[in-house]
């Protein structure tokens, strides 16, 4: 019989590794604003006003992150009969649903939006990220 997954602890894994998705992407924000911003710019030739951030914009951009961390843990949740508990398993998870936000925003350098150098840069980011989220949420699931 396939254990049922613990849904208490998938929504409190969940969270928390939102809020270190929330938090790793403040930082990339920090490390990594000015270069994106001004390759925006040029790409956007002045239509910069365009692309400052809204409340709305912020606050859809803090659940995104709150869904996906949601979302990692209950793939762990789901891979962990099968694959086991721990680390290997959530890095196993956060790198499948890295690699497939990383192509669905490849167009972003492919269209010249930003440089492959920049992409590259925070992607590298965004894979610490969904590793220390995976990890986070892995810690606090159990089964039922």
């Amino acid at each position: 019989m396939t254990p049922r997954i613990n849904v208490a602890r998938t929504l409190a894994g969940g969270l928390l590794a939102g809020v270190v998705l929330i938090a790793a992407n403040v930082v990339a924000q920090v490390v990594l604003s000015e270069r994106v911003q001004h390759e925006m710019n040029t790409w956007m030739a002045g239509a910069a006003d365009r692309m400052q951030a809204s409340g709305a914009g912020v606050a859809a951009g803090i659940a995104m992150k709150l869904v996906i961390g949601a979302i990692l843990v209950w793939l762990y949740a789901a891979a962990r009969p099968r694959l086991g508990p721990g680390a290997k398993t959530a890095s196993f998870i956060a790198v499948t649903v890295w690699l497939l936000a990383a192509i669905f925003f490849s167009d972003f350098p492919l269209t010249g939006m930003i440089s492959w150098a920049t992409y590259a840069r925070l992607e590298a980011l965004q894979l610490l990220a969904f590793l220390a989220a995976a990890w986070a949420g892995a810690a606090v699931y159990r089964e039922p």
